[in-house]
């Protein structure tokens, strides 16, 4: 992608750099509109992911193979790239908007497009991020299918875990759900858990380690009972996600989760600003529907500013 610009001025703005954030990027630009990219790492979490085969097109690629792609396309259309830098601040001025980096860059634009993303909640724990993309997921719509007739953990309190272990069930995974405190799901999710013969449920369980080699191999975890290790090709976190857009805050709507509400053309409620992808409340947190989304608020966006 391009230097960024000495002016800072822009038509759009997109933040983030994700499938969303890179996608949107191309489609401004191809518009004829002088576009910019602010991000702290280009790929967003799509660069986590060990393999991908569900993005059309790929039958089988590495979430930096498909990282890399995206990058050495947008360049092709002379998107400034401030990369590295993170954005802690957008104010409105006149019809248009400043935006702040940490880094102290201030950037101008006409529009805006957020495609920051959700950042998910870590265990926090020796062997997680070393072995993310190498059996440990937070995305079990994403990755259930590579771990059929295997031994999972799914690690989470709540209702995403309990999703996420029958639908790894539902492939002919051998899940262990665990979780410290009594699990919280519908009763119409826990009949199902109980129903399902390839699951168990192992409550009071605390997370101490993710242990593996090339890959995950199992997780250690205490009870009541002292320490114990539970055998396991991969590790799905289902503990929440954050989405990552702090800077909106005021500016645009928000539903319970912080997720910025966008209508059919992805407009958010202050005119100007635009999301796509995981930070949106989109349904289907997945690498080809932020792509799509961060297509549509391109088109959006750029018709917009034409009529202006």
């Amino acid at each position: 992608m391009a230097r960024p610009s000495d002016t800072g001025r822009f038509d759009i703005v997109v933040i983030g750099a994700g499938p969303a954030g890179l996608t949107a990027g191309m489609y401004c630009a191809r518009q004829g509109l002088a576009t910019a990219v602010v991000a702290g790492e280009v790929g967003g979490q799509a660069g986590w992911a060990g393999k991908i085969d569900n993005y059309l097109g790929w039958q089988a690629i590495t979430g930096p193979e498909l990282v890399a792609a995206f990058r050495s396309h947008v360049a092709q259309f002379g998107v400034a790239c401030y990369e590295g830098r993170l954005v802690n601040a957008i104010v409105p001025e006149g019809e248009g908007f400043d935006v702040f980096t940490r880094e102290g860059d201030t950037l101008h634009a006409w529009a805006l497009i957020v495609a920051t993303g959700k950042a998910p909640n870590r265990l926090a724990v020796p062997g997680e991020t070393e072995f993310i993309g190498r059996g440990v997921s937070y995305c079990a719509t994403c990755d259930a299918p590579f771990f059929a007739d295997l031994d999972v953990a799914v690690i989470g309190p709540g209702e995403s875990a309990a999703d996420a272990a029958l639908q790894l069930a539902a492939i002919g995974a051998r899940v262990t759900l665990m979780t410290k405190r009594p699990l919280k799901a519908p009763e119409v999710l826990r009949g199902k858990l109980e129903a399902e013969q390839h699951i168990s449920v192992q409550e009071g369980a605390t997370v101490t380690r993710i242990v593996g080699e090339d890959s995950v191999t199992g997780v250690e975890f205490t009870t009541g009972d002292g320490e114990e290790v539970l055998p396991a090709a991969g590790v799905f976190i289902e503990t929440g996600a954050i989405a990552a857009a702090d800077f909106t805050a005021g500016l645009v709507e928000v539903n319970e989760e912080g997720e910025i509400v966008v209508d059919r053309r992805c407009a958010t409620s202050h005119p100007g600003i635009y999301a796509a992808g995981d930070v949106t409340d989109g349904l289907g947190k997945q690498v080809i529907i932020a792509a799509g989304e961060g297509a549509r608020a391109a088109v959006a966006a750029g018709k917009d500013l034409k009529r202006r």
